[in-house]
C-alpha cells in the first residue's frame, strides 16, 4: 500500500501529527498552572512510600528471587492510606468525577445541587469517621499480620484524614449555603 493510501484511508497522517502537537502544548500550558502547595506534602509522603515499598517488592520477588514478606502487606495499607488522603486534594481543587450534564441542564440550581451532594457528602463522610473510630477502638490490640505495628496507627492516620475532610467539606458547605451569591 502506497503512503498516499494511507494518509487517504487515515484521513491524513498531517492532521494526525498536527492534533498530536496540540493536544502535547495544551498539557504543557496545564504543566505550568500546576501549582505544589505545602498541604500535597501528606499525600506525596504517603504515595513515595508506597513507590518505594512496591519498588521494594517487585526488586527482591523478581530480582533477587526472594521476596520480603512485609512488602506486600506495607504495600495494601500504604494504598489505603493514600486514598484517604487523595480524597482530601480532590475536595480542594474541587476535582471529584460528578455529572457536569446535571449542571448543564439546571443551570440556575446548581449551587443548589452543589449544597445537596456536599450535605450527603459529609453526612456520609461523618458516618465514615464514626464508624473507623467504633472499628478502631474495638480492634486496638490487633497486630498486622507482617509488621510489628498495632492496626490502630493505620486507623490513626485515616481517621485523622478523615476529619480534615470533613472540615474541609464543612467550610466549603458554609461559603456557599452563605457566601455570595454568584
Amino acid at each position: 500500500m502506497a503512503t498516499d493510501d494511507i494518509d487517504k484511508s487515515t484521513g491524513g497522517g498531517d492532521r494526525v501529527v498536527a492534533l498530536l502537537a496540540e493536544q502535547d502544548a495544551a498539557e504543557a500550558a496545564e504543566l505550568q498552572h500546576l501549582k505544589v502547595h505545602w498541604s500535597d506534602a501528606p499525600v506525596l509522603i504517603v504515595f513515595a512510600a508506597l513507590f518505594t515499598t512496591v519498588f521494594l517488592q517487585f526488586f527482591t520477588r523478581y530480582v533477587l528471587n526472594d521476596s520480603l514478606s512485609w512488602t506486600e502487606e506495607a504495600a495494601r495499607y500504604l494504598l489505603v492510606l493514600l486514598s484517604f488522603v487523595g480524597i482530601i486534594k480532590c475536595q480542594l481543587l474541587d476535582s471529584h468525577i460528578r455529572l457536569e450534564v446535571v449542571d448543564s441542564f439546571f443551570p440556575r440550581h446548581v449551587r443548589l445541587l452543589k449544597l445537596f451532594s456536599l450535605t450527603l457528602m459529609i453526612v456520609f463522610f461523618a458516618v465514615a469517621t464514626y464508624t473507623l473510630y467504633v472499628l478502631g477502638s474495638t480492634t486496638s490490640f490487633q497486630r498486622m499480620v507482617s509488621l510489628p505495628f498495632p492496626k490502630y496507627y493505620l486507623y490513626i492516620l485515616i481517621f485523622v484524614a478523615l476529619m480534615a475532610l470533613l472540615a474541609i467539606q464543612l467550610r466549603q458547605w458554609w461559603r456557599l449555603a452563605f457566601g455570595p451569591r454568584s
